[in-house]
């Protein structure tokens, strides 16, 4: 008689429509996480960093200004 184990008997009733399932699932969470990544790399810089210099520079510029 065959020793039959817990191993080989998951590995004999693997389904194969499952497995093209688990695929198409991790496919899409793949995918998914890269589109998230893009869309946060493509959104505007909100920092005002163009306005960002020294004390005096500011002083000088509000003086000009006015």
């Amino acid at each position: 008689m065959k020793k039959r184990s817990t191993y080989r008997l998951l590995i004999q009733s693997e389904e194969k429509s499952r497995n093209i399932l688990e695929t198409a699932l991790y496919a899409l969470v793949a995918v998914s996480g890269l589109a998230a990544i893009w869309q946060f790399a493509e959104q505007p810089n909100a920092l005002p960093l163009d306005r960002i210099g020294t004390a005096s520079e500011n002083y000088a510029e509000a003086r000009i200004a006015s």
